[in-house]
């Protein structure tokens, strides 16, 4: 063992999150070729499946592994690289995506817990503020608080 902490030393060597992510998906195009597998199998390499069909499997299958083992690949050379700042700067900006996917579902969770108040959250169509405003109330002329613009909603 003492032969990998020498082999290691001075190398990235580490599961960040977009390593995490590269393995999940490595495990996820695993399962989805297995189950490709099987269902080839079960129905028979061509019994069943027109010649046609037959030569799309195959080519999504080969797809797939190539996805499959570039995922495998790219996190392996992260894990023994020795340019650590630049693995940081790629786990950074990747969880800079990463949040701005997360905080996409927050507004919808916010709309949802609104409602349940008898409010409903809007955006303003020119500056895109949040604007709460009550529910129920038919048409209505709102007026943001941050750019002062009037346009007119049903809620």
């Amino acid at each position: 063992m003492n032969w990998f902490r020498r082999l290691m030393t001075g190398r990235y060597g580490r599961m960040d999150q977009l390593n995490i992510c590269l393995f999940i998906v490595f495990i996820a195009l695993a399962v989805v070729r297995f189950i490709i597998g099987i269902v080839v199998r079960i129905t028979g390499s061509g019994l069943a499946l027109a010649g046609v069909q037959n030569r799309v499997i195959s080519i999504v299958y080969a797809v797939l592994f190539g996805v499959q083992m570039a995922a495998a690949l790219i996190t392996i050379l992260r894990m023994f690289s020795r340019n650590i700042p630049q693995r940081q700067k790629e786990n950074q900006k990747f969880m800079e995506k990463l949040s701005g996917l997360r905080h996409r579902g927050d507004f919808r969770r916010k709309r949802k817990q609104a409602r349940s108040e008898g409010k409903e959250l809007l955006r303003c169509p020119v500056c895109r503020k949040v604007v709460r405003v009550p529910l129920g109330r038919g048409k209505i002329e709102i007026t943001c608080p941050n750019c002062k613009a009037r346009f007119v909603r049903k809620t």
